[in-house]
């Protein structure tokens, strides 16, 4: 049975550059995903051009040619926005409306949006289960929460198969390492809480091949998918960890409150639902991801 394809929505968003990095190394003619973008590209990866989420002819018409499965919806109000601006984060709910209803006008059965762990909100010393009830703290996780709740309600009302991905740190697009690709040479060190124990945050991270595999088998599992899906690698890492392998400086700065120590992802589901899927747990391993990523990616 032919799979379809994929098309990925926001390829130009920080996490879609690094993923095309690692998908210039698939074969062609072994990967299913078509990449959307607002402008003319002059080359690289197959590419779909949807300028306007709004207008769902461009999608339309690319199904008229060719099966297409998922449509992967990682545009977001997010990159250089203030994550306490409300009116900047309501992007993230609009612009995956119009996706859904671009899919549903195009008869996509599979939508995959990209929510994000803020939505759980500040730790509660265990890992997130995604029964656990929703408490953001800020603007950006409000909004993700407000855009998953509407997906909900756009599935029981159509019929679609959305699955939003409460996705964790992504090695590269976070502020941590995304801050140390920009940090030049002779510049001071990073700084970094330090907590009671001696240690810094504890967080959950994929890097970005883990990502892409992860991505592409959603597209080809047989479904139906979760409504919601932790997303990371099994275990936390120590943002501490992450420096060492990344050999960036950093700087202590003591944080008295543990509270927001751990705020980390139970991945059981992803695990049972890919029990194939590699994904990448160690610090070390997490940082060669990212390496290998930002050196391609352009």
């Amino acid at each position: 049975m032919d799979e379809g394809q994929a098309v990925y929505i926001g390829a130009s968003g920080r996490i879609g550059t690094l993923l095309r990095a690692v998908a210039r190394r698939v074969p062609a003619d072994a990967s299913p995903m078509l990449w959307q973008f607002r402008r003319p590209q002059a080359r690289g990866l197959a590419h779909v051009l949807w300028p306007d989420l709004a207008e769902v002819a461009p999608l339309v018409a690319l199904c008229r040619d060719r099966p297409v499965r998922t449509l992967f919806v990682f545009a977001g109000g997010t990159g250089s926005a203030d994550r306490t601006d409300a009116a900047a984060m309501a992007a993230n709910v609009h612009l995956t409306e119009a996706a859904i209803s671009a899919a549903e006008a195009a008869g996509i059965p599979r939508v995959v949006v990209a929510s994000s762990a803020a939505v759980y909100g500040a730790g509660r010393g265990r890992a997130f289960r995604e029964d656990d009830a929703c408490a953001p703290l800020d603007a950006y996780g409000h909004a993700k929460a407000e855009m998953e709740r509407r997906c909900a309600e756009r599935a029981a009302r159509s019929g679609q198969e959305i699955c939003c991905l409460r996705i964790g740190n992504v090695a590269g697009a976070d502020m941590l390492l995304g801050s140390a690709t920009r940090h030049p040479p002779g510049a001071p060190p990073l700084w970094l809480d330090i907590y009671p124990d001696g240690d810094g945050p504890r967080r959950s991270y994929i890097g970005p091949q883990s990502l892409l595999r992860v991505l592409l088998a959603l597209h080809r599992a047989p479904g139906p998918l979760p409504a919601v899906l932790n997303l990371a690698a099994p275990h936390p890492v120590g943002m501490k960890a992450l420096l060492a392998a990344a050999v960036v400086p950093w700087r202590p700065r003591p944080q008295t409150d543990a509270t927001r120590q751990d705020i980390t992802l139970d991945c059981g589901r992803l695990t049972a639902l890919l029990p194939s899927v590699g994904i990448a747990a160690s610090a070390g391993a997490i940082c060669g991801e990212w390496r290998e990523a930002a050196g391609k990616a352009g």
